[in-house]
């Protein structure tokens, strides 16, 4: 049960038994311990589809990140937040929350700076470590986790492109002007002959390795060696990830096949077949066959809850795919 589901189902749950009552008037003091109304809370569609645009402009974003940028991250963060809200509350922890911030707000005496003492400390490794135990559980608050993982990439794509424009700025103000010109002349040189589909000119490519040997002693002369230049390639996954990959498919296979004994299609496929071997191919009943059979896989995929396995583990390989990208480039010790 998502944390969205259990808040509903508590809330009716409450009014059942007669905790509240609607249309009658409550209690200030009551009234300000009571819950606040979710209508203003994010949908969880929103917010991947937020994730997903700003993903796209900062990988299309050249320079630092606009304001534009910058407030919708904010924004990712606060929905986000009331999500683990939520999630506290499913769970049990508010109280212990709230009565751990009374106590740290008294001990502040106003300030913000003062550290916890080992008791404080202790008692929010406690809360912590209670709330990471209960989100670790295996289907539950499968949206929160998935939300979590993509802000957490977004995080890792904005550190990426810092250290890549930290990179080319370095590189830039270590180029003479005169070969800043030459790359520009030959760049146009090159987009000439693309435009107008001319054969390669011989001298064009050979003033094109004169440079790049121009510009691999100039990084050379101001500390920066250049170690090599390799195509791309595509980064493989860890092993861990590729064994999960490879139950999981299995497990799908197990459960499109127990979905097609459960819904009775194999007798169905082997009669189709028998009748194609003999009749010849009826497009249509083909076309019929196929549809309901992938209805029925579907609804035995969803009812698995494999479709939030499959998303979970999709977003574990693009992070690790990311962490792998990022360490790939980078300046270390004057080396690029």
């Amino acid at each position: 049960m998502s944390p969205e589901e259990l808040i509903h189902h508590r809330m009716l749950k409450y009014r059942h038994i007669g905790g509240f009552q609607e249309g009658i008037p409550i209690d200030p003091k009551r009234k300000r311990e009571m819950m606040p109304s979710q209508t203003n809370l994010p949908k969880p569609g929103d917010i991947d589809s937020e994730l997903e645009d700003l993903k796209q402009k900062i990988l299309k974003v050249k320079g630092p990140s606009d304001p534009i940028t910058a407030q919708a991250i904010e924004k990712l963060k606060q929905d986000v937040d009331k999500e683990i809200t939520n999630a506290f509350i499913s769970m049990g922890l508010e109280q212990k929350l709230e009565s751990l911030q009374l106590e740290l707000s008294k001990a502040s005496n106003g300030s913000s700076k003062q550290p916890l003492s080992r008791n404080q400390k202790e008692k929010v490794d406690k809360i912590m470590q209670e709330f990471k135990q209960k989100l670790s559980k295996p289907g539950s608050y499968l949206g929160l986790k998935q939300k979590l993982s993509k802000l957490d990439m977004v995080y890792k794509l904005i550190e990426q492109k810092k250290k890549s424009e930290e990179l080319k700025t370095k590189i830039n103000n270590k180029i003479p002007s005169e070969t800043k010109a030459k790359l520009k002349q030959l760049k146009e040189n090159w987009d000439n002959i693309i435009s107008n589909g001319a054969p390669m000119d011989k001298d064009l490519v050979e003033e094109l390795e004169r440079v790049k040997e121009e510009l691999v002693n100039v990084l050379k002369t101001a500390n920066l060696n250049v170690v090599g230049v390799v195509k791309k390639t595509a980064a493989t996954p860890p092993a861990e990830v590729r064994e999960k990959v490879r139950c999981l498919r299995e497990e799908i296979n197990r459960e499109i096949e127990k979905g097609i004994a459960m819904a009775g299609l194999g007798g169905k496929i082997e009669e189709l077949q028998s009748k194609m071997a003999a009749d010849g191919l009826n497009v249509k009943e083909v076309e019929k066959v196929e549809a309901e059979i992938k209805e029925k896989i579907v609804e035995a995929l969803e009812a698995s809850g494999l479709k939030e396995k499959v998303e979970s583990l999709r977003m574990e390989l693009a992070a690790s795919m990311a962490a792998t990208a990022e360490g790939m480039v980078g300046v270390d010790n004057g080396r690029i």
